[in-house]
């Protein structure tokens, strides 16, 4: 039987030395077909491997070829996405460090891969909620807010912004990571057409979920990234993101797995719910920065989509989905709450 990427232990890929295999949980952004691997090389720098196993999709999937191109594809697009953003020296985007194709003798597909910086860990993997440092949940959702800015700034949406998908090097710098899912202004690329979600649906844009989208790609895709920045937020201060918050809340029949309707229909009870949501998020929060903290939640993941972002005074100046200036809050807000420790 032909070896794939799913076992790859101990074999030697380009310079890396694949040292042990990475089981995924639940929570793992990396895709249906790819494993993931710790590596090493020779000079002993370590990557975080991840091999896209064209051979399982290949023989596991209906439509087989087309299912190839698309994984083939989806490869290219990702591995050009992240040189894009190496190039442009975004600092807080998990950089690909390596890339290539590695054949297995026996296999008929080669085995694309690419290697990425490794991190100490996720915002999953991390219980930060047992730690009474509100300051280093504020500084590393900063670090977030300057990851998704700069992909923003070079026309590129996220789309798949969750808590496992936010990775910390050393104790407290915090880049964002898999662009997988990513969506670039202007490609044309199957998965770019506007009903279709790209990310895990625990922490999905509420909008998408019941099948409402704006033609205006702005408005859709950046759009988006902020109802997910939001629920980050909201998920570091209180373990509850804004998306769970608001399904508790409606009612069961209006959930959206089970709602058949339009979007309109539902938006009175979900705008109760949500501002509900941000009351008991921000009950979390200290006092001296609980309106503040509020006030960016309710302007991130609105559930109405066209109303996210700067309010409206601010919105010819300095864009209507900019990240500029909730970059600069989050910063303040952050040393604030470290100057107020005892």
């Amino acid at each position: 039987m032909s070896q794939s990427a799913s076992n790859l232990e101990g074999m030697t890929i380009g310079r890396w030395r694949v040292v042990s295999k990475r089981v995924k949980s639940a929570e793992d952004g990396s895709g249906a077909f790819s494993s993931c691997y710790e590596v090493r090389d020779e000079e002993g720098n370590t990557g975080f491997l991840k091999a896209f196993n064209i051979h399982y999709a290949f023989v596991a999937v209906g439509r087989a070829m087309d299912r190839l191109k698309e994984l083939t594809e989806r490869f290219t697009y990702e591995r050009d996405l992240l040189a894009f953003c190496r190039e442009r020296k975004m600092r807080r985007v998990v950089a690909a460090i390596d890339f290539g194709e590695y054949q297995l003798e026996g296999d008929s597909f080669p085995i694309p891969y690419l290697v990425f910086e490794i991190a100490q860990g996720s915002l999953k993997t991390i219980d930060f909620l047992r730690k009474p440092d509100l300051a280093w949940r504020l500084r590393t959702f900063h670090g977030t807010l300057l990851g998704v800015s700069q992909l923003h700034q070079a026309r590129i949406a996220h789309q798949d912004i969750k808590p496992s998908n936010v990775l910390i090097f050393g104790s407290t710098y915090s880049k964002v990571s898999d662009l997988g899912s990513a969506s670039l202004d202007g490609s044309n690329f199957e998965w770019e057409s506007p009903d279709r979600l790209h990310t895990d649906l625990r922490y999905a844009p509420i909008e998408l979920l019941y099948g409402h989208y704006s033609q205006d790609w702005n408005t859709r895709r950046f759009g988006a990234d902020l109802f997910m920045l939001g629920g980050l937020l909201a998920y570091m201060v209180s373990g509850v993101s804004v998306l769970s918050g608001i399904l508790s809340l409606v009612p069961p029949e209006q959930h959206w797995r089970r709602f058949g309707g339009k979007f309109e229909e539902v938006l009175p009870n979900i705008l109760m719910a949500f501002h509900e949501v941000l009351r008991n998020v921000t009950r979390e929060v200290p006092e001296s920065i609980r309106e503040e903290v509020g006030e960016v939640l309710f302007q991130l993941s609105h559930p109405v989509p066209e109303e996210r972002g700067n309010p409206a005074p601010l919105r010819n100046r300095v864009g209507h989905y900019s990240l500029t200036r909730y970059v600069s809050i989050l910063d303040r807000l952050s040393k604030k709450i470290a100057m107020e420790k005892p």
